[in-house]
C-alpha cells in the first residue's frame, strides 16, 4: 500500500514529496482542507496517476495505522508542488490539531515543510524533508493524542 519514493524514479517529475501521516496514538485523528495550489496529488508511486484533493478529504487515521499523501510536479513543466492540509480530532468537533504546509518549487534553492498551529491534547513529529533544492522527498509525520 505504501510506495518506497526516491528520487531516482522521479524522471519527468523532480519535484516531488511523500508525506506519510502515522497515528502513533490511541483515538482517530482525521485529514482535512486539503489543497494543492501548484502540481498535483498522486497515487502510491505512480506520478501518471493523478487523485483530487477529495480522494484524501475526510480520511480518518486510525490508532496505528498510516496515510500516505503523495505530490509532484506536473509533467516536464517547470513548475514544483505546493499544498498544505490540516490535521483535526474528530472527537473534538474536529478541533484542529496542525496545519502542515509543503513548498518544493521548480527553481529555489530552497524547500519548505511546516507545521503549524498548537493543539496542546497532541504531539506532532515530524521526520525527514530535504531542504536544500531538488525534491522534498520523503516525510514521516507522527501524531500521539496525550493521556488525558
Amino acid at each position: 500500500m505504501f510506495a518506497d519514493v526516491d528520487a531516482k524514479n522521479s524522471g519527468a517529475y523532480p519535484q516531488w514529496v511523500s508525506i506519510t501521516i502515522e497515528n502513533v496514538g490511541t483515538t482517530d485523528i482525521k485529514l482535512k482542507n486539503l489543497s494543492v495550489s501548484w502540481g498535483k496529488l498522486y497515487g502510491d508511486g505512480e506520478k501518471d496517476m493523478e487523485l483530487p484533493p477529495s480522494e484524501y478529504e475526510g480520511k480518518l487515521i486510525q490508532p496505528n495505522t498510516k496515510l500516505q499523501l503523495n505530490a509532484c510536479n506536473r509533467e516536464n513543466s517547470p513548475s514544483g508542488t505546493t499544498g498544505e492540509f490540516d490535521l483535526v480530532d474528530p472527537s473534538a468537533n474536529d478541533k484542529l490539531i496542525r496545519n502542515l504546509c509543503w513548498d518544493c518549487p521548480w527553481s529555489s534553492t530552497r524547500n519548505e515543510w511546516i507545521v503549524r498551529g498548537s493543539n496542546s491534547s497532541f504531539i506532532v513529529e515530524s521526520i525527514g524533508g530535504n531542504q536544500d533544492s531538488g525534491a522534498l522527498g520523503n516525510i514521516t509525520v507522527n501524531v500521539l493524542k496525550k493521556p488525558e
